[in-house]
């Protein structure tokens, strides 16, 4: 009678944890994506600001529902003007050359979608006119995704890809992944 007790003990806690593992392998894998950023470049000591677009590629995996990990690129699609020094005198061209970014990626899913948070670090090279320039640091974003069919997401994020001394990269994002 006490192993009867002892075994059931022992089991229903293994079927619970097996019956989470099965609906894990639902929400696990890697998963690819591609997308469009909006980036406002601002530094207050050297110039006023910019309004740039990014073309990115993004890749990841999940570990289970909550956890995963994914490395991202992007790069520029035009230039725009900025002011060098507060004067509004002096021009020049601004351009995203490309970023890199790691990401550990925290979530939370429902049934319609998921809400998500990135945290990491970023190393974006960009150009002012003939100078070429980079900068690197913390990464974070917030994020929100939709189911639009079984394997794909349509999200739209927020991040800061900079804020390094006076310098600070925000973008808005749109993009779009598929689960394998």
């Amino acid at each position: 009678m006490n192993v009867t007790r002892t075994l059931l003990a022992l089991a229903l806690p293994a079927t619970v944890l097996a019956s989470n593992a099965c609906l894990a392998d639902n929400e696990r894998g890697f998963f690819a994506g591609a997308g469009v950023s909006a980036v406002n470049a601002d530094d207050e000591r050297s110039y006023d600001g910019a309004d740039l677009w990014v073309a990115e590629l993004f890749a990841g995996y999940k570990y289970n529902s909550l956890l995963g990990a994914e490395v991202r690129y992007g790069t520029g699609l035009g230039a725009d003007t900025v002011y060098l020094d507060g004067d509004d005198t002096i021009e020049a061209d601004m351009d995203i050359d490309n970023y890199q970014a790691i990401y550990y990626r925290a979530e939370a899913t429902n049934q319609h979608g998921r809400f998500y948070a990135l945290l990491g670090y970023s190393s974006l090279d960009y150009s002012i006119e003939s100078s070429n320039l980079s900068t690197d640091g913390f990464s974070w974003g917030l994020g929100f995704g939709w189911y639009i069919a079984p394997q794909w997401n349509l999200n739209f994020e927020y991040k800061n890809l900079a804020d390094v001394d006076s310098q600070e990269f925000t973008a808005i994002s749109a993009n779009l992944d598929y689960r394998f």
